[in-house]
């Protein structure tokens, strides 16, 4: 009797199950068909040539008055811009889910009608359709569309991920040129913040310019005439200090760990320190780099620090853990030495490594990958961040190039072979459209950015760096060796102006005053002296201790990381 109802009930159960996946298929085919429809409707929005914000765009161009509500509405449009287009993505990812869902539901019932399927005894022959064959050919028929489905939805939950920076992209392809500069201007450009602090190694947008120039030109370390305040620090490393308001970060490492520091910047009190844990095996380094050689980054509400074990994290200005992540665990000579840089909203992690060379973006407030965008050769150089005509630019040295990248998709803008060797100096850039890059065993090369894409005005090959950055100024270049020269050049011509030799060489970057130029050499020495044509020393002033770092330049005053103390100078 058993038996018997066992096969009363197999033909219920397969009609049950075969009904779930119908249900199921035609549940997957309307997620499809919106998910395709949406998709399409994505690749044909622009919102960097929205009318409402071409009408703001023009509005702009024509108006000196009240142009700061402009500005405000082009902004408050591109905010909510973004906001709408993360929230689509969001939508779409849970779209694709749920069609993955009806798949596996439809794959599943349909196995289990034929399992359920009735054995009947065949009793001579009949002209009938069998039920179950039709149940067979639509099963198969099923499965087709089924695998196609799952194809379309896997297509669609990649192109998910990455459709935001192609809409963002294509304002800079349309036509095959770069979008209008009025657009691209505050789309862009750096926040006025930034450039009002130091929020990463030299300076805003990492080309060694301050904004500020009452900075002064002389003290005394040993009467601490001019001398603010000193304070010890305590593990070291030879990453620069970054200053965001009234705070100041640094890093230190050792076989011992992993630290961020935070100094008021007023009075040189340890305001907190946080240790960053890592469970991976601690590379090997060398003496001049150590485990904790790239300078830091702040967005002006987070601080984000790198170490030689690939450990990146993030805090708050309070020291409060906000997120934190490995990268990996570089693989290359002389360990992690790249710094860190933002533009407000992403930060950027040049991570060129024997194994891995890439650049990647991560959302500051998450850590998210926002993208990354693989390179071919290793680097130890810093991203800096140009304001162009076309638009911000991230722009990074290799072992032969000097490539730029569009900071909010990834997208490589253009690349130059100019360089050579092991390249740690980073590039400058002068305001005017000039690039200027240079490394020892290559050469020095100034780029003119015409409508965002370079040409080569000219190059030079005889005292070149190894260490510290070239420096740009507005039509003058300068280069500081390791052997202890200074080299004047003119940015038009490559002509050189004038040749300085000094009694030590230089790690610390060059930084662009006003019209003076301060560089601290190895001993900690710092020389000032005029950015003109003809070298004229303004004062020559001794630390006390050598200087490895770059200093930070604020309002009225420069901080100083020496190998064993942090220095403020300034003026009461």
């Amino acid at each position: 009797m058993a038996g018997n109802r066992e096969f009363k009930q197999r033909p219920i159960l397969g009609l049950m199950t075969q009904s779930v996946a119908i249900v199921a298929a035609l549940f997957s085919l309307v997620i499809c068909i919106l998910l395709m429809a949406d998709f399409v409707r994505i690749q044909k929005m622009d919102p960097l040539n929205d009318p409402h914000l071409l009408q703001l765009r023009e509005q702009l161009a024509n108006t000196t008055e009240g142009s700061e509500a402009v500005i405000k509405q082009i902004r408050t449009f591109d905010l909510y811009a973004r906001r709408a287009f993360f929230s689509n993505q969001e939508q779409r990812r849970t779209g694709g889910l749920l069609l993955l869902g009806g798949m596996v539901a439809c794959f599943v019932a349909l196995k289990l009608s034929i399992l359920w399927k009735p054995k009947l005894p065949t009793v001579g022959k009949s002209d009938k359709v069998d039920h179950w064959e039709l149940n067979a050919l639509f099963r198969q028929l099923m499965a087709g569309t089924g695998i196609f489905l799952v194809v379309v939805s896997l297509f669609l939950a990649f192109a998910v991920q990455s459709d935001l920076s192609m809409v963002l992209a294509r304002g800079d392809e349309q036509a095959g040129k770069p979008a209008p500069h009025v657009g691209q201007t505050f789309q862009s450009a750096l926040p006025e913040e930034m450039k009002a602090n130091w929020p990463s190694l030299r300076g805003p947008g990492g080309i060694g310019v301050a904004n500020s120039t009452n900075t002064p030109m002389h003290w005394d370390i040993e009467s601490g005439d001019g001398v603010l305040w000193k304070t010890e620090v305590p593990v070291h490393g030879f990453n620069s200090p970054i200053v965001w308001g009234n705070r100041l970060f640094l890093t230190g490492g050792d076989e011992e760990g992993q630290e961020v520091f935070c100094f008021d910047a007023n009075t040189g009190k340890q305001l907190w320190s946080k240790t960053v844990e890592t469970t991976v095996e601690l590379p090997e380094v060398t003496e001049d780099t150590g485990y904790a050689a790239p300078t830091m980054a702040t967005d002006g509400q987070r601080v984000f620090a790198i170490f030689a074990t690939g450990e990146l994290a993030a805090f708050d200005f309070e020291g409060n853990p906000v997120w934190q992540k490995n990268l990996g665990v570089p693989t290359n000579p002389y360990g992690m030495g790249s710094s860190l840089i933002s533009d407000g909203e992403r930060l950027f992690v040049q991570y060129d490594h024997e194994e891995s060379q890439k650049v990647i973006a991560l959302d500051c407030a998450s850590g998210n990958p926002v993208w990354q965008t693989p390179r071919k050769h290793i680097s130890w150089a810093s991203p800096s961040l140009i304001e162009t005509e076309t638009g911000v630019q991230l722009l990074l040295n290799d072992e032969e190039n000097v490539t730029a990248y569009d900071p909010r998709s990834g997208k490589q803008l253009w690349t130059v072979k100019c360089l050579g060797g092991e390249v740690a100096p980073s590039p400058a850039y002068n305001g005017k459209g000039v690039v200027f890059v240079a490394n020892e065993y290559a050469q020095a090369s100034a780029l003119k950015l015409v409508d965002g894409t370079p040409e080569i005005l000219w190059q030079y090959d005889e005292y070149l760096p190894e260490i510290s950055s070239p420096l740009a100024a507005e039509n003058l270049f300068f280069i500081t060796t390791s052997a202890g020269d200074v080299v004047c050049l003119d940015a038009a011509t490559g002509e050189v102006k004038w040749e300085q030799e000094f009694d030590e060489g230089f790690s610390s970057s060059p930084v662009l005053v006003g019209d003076r130029i301060y560089s601290i050499d190895l001993e900690g020495v710092v020389h000032i002296f005029e950015a003109a044509a003809e070298y004229k020393e303004i004062a020559t002033l001794e630390m006390g201790e050598p200087v490895y770092a770059t200093p930070a330049f604020m309002d009225g005053r420069i901080y100083i990381r020496g190998d064993e103390n942090l220095y403020c100078i300034g003026d009461e």
